[in-house]
């Protein structure tokens, strides 16, 4: 396995890692409507533009294997207006194909090496449910449980009709 920055060439791959992950490896936590909520707006996957755009701004790390990617995670960097210089995982996906066989390690060390030349007090991370044992064994304590409302489509919120609620978990780890 290599792991490699992300270049735009990835992102359709990078796109089906998030949609296979949260709908075939979150299946034992989450809901199919909650996933669904999730992976999808309007019912469709997430283009390769609404990619591009939602990681603008962050690094981004990418395992691949055999020429094709299997796992992901980006780091954001904190606003300079902060008091305690911070920076946010965002993201760690890895294809559900691949789950539990140290991608998800290898990438968090790629990404965690670079923190460790930067002058951060705080590593931060909105785990699911399902990644939460995964930070909570890399020493992130959990700070807060969190839910947010998705709705499938806009023609449900416009109904009335209730909304999925996604639990995630607010954890940070003291550098």
């Amino acid at each position: 396995m290599k792991i490699r920055l992300f270049t735009p060439a990835d992102v359709s791959q990078l796109a089906l890692i998030f949609e296979a992950s949260v709908m075939q490896g979150s299946g034992e936590y989450y809901s199919f409507a909650e996933r669904s909520a999730w992976a999808y707006i309007e019912g469709e996957s997430r283009s390769d533009s609404y990619w591009l755009e939602r990681l603008k701004g962050t690094t981004i790390w990418v395992a691949e294997t055999e020429n094709m990617l299997v796992g992901f995670i980006n780091l954001k960097l904190g606003d300079d207006t902060e008091v305690e210089a911070s920076a946010e995982i965002e993201c760690l996906f890895v294809h559900p194909e691949y789950a539990r066989s140290g991608v998800a390690t290898t990438l968090y060390f790629a990404l965690f090496e670079q923190v460790k030349g930067l002058a951060l007090k705080r590593l931060t991370v909105e785990a699911s449910y399902l990644a939460r044992p995964f930070f909570e064994k890399q020493g992130f304590r959990n700070t807060r449980r969190n839910e947010h409302k998705r709705f499938l489509n806009t023609l449900d919120k416009s109904k009335g009709q209730a909304a999925q609620v996604l639990v995630n978990f607010s954890m940070t780890l003291a550098l």
